[in-house]
């Protein structure tokens, strides 16, 4: 990975060479992806509470809306350890 960004002490710089547009693009696709993955949440939420009021926990689809909602908590910590969200 190309780096656009240089860590110094409890800050970050633009790497040398780097563009600063590029390092805006990049960083403006880091917000979308936090966005998304906040939103996909909440509606995984919502669709497992749909389900759990029907009695369909224990269907594929349960599981499968499940599994996603997990691995994008995963995702979220992992996000949090870097101070990111």
């Amino acid at each position: 990975m190309e780096r656009y960004t240089q860590r110094r002490e409890e800050t970050w710089a633009l790497a040398e060479g780097a563009e600063l547009s590029r390092a805006l693009d990049r960083l403006g696709r880091c917000e979308d992806l936090l966005s998304d993955l906040e939103r996909e949440q909440t509606e995984l939420a919502q669709k497992l509470e749909e389900l759990r009021l029907q009695g369909k926990n224990k269907t594929v689809q349960f599981k499968e809306l499940m599994a996603r909602k997990l691995v994008n908590q995963q995702l979220r910590l992992r996000l949090e350890q870097y101070r990111l969200p």
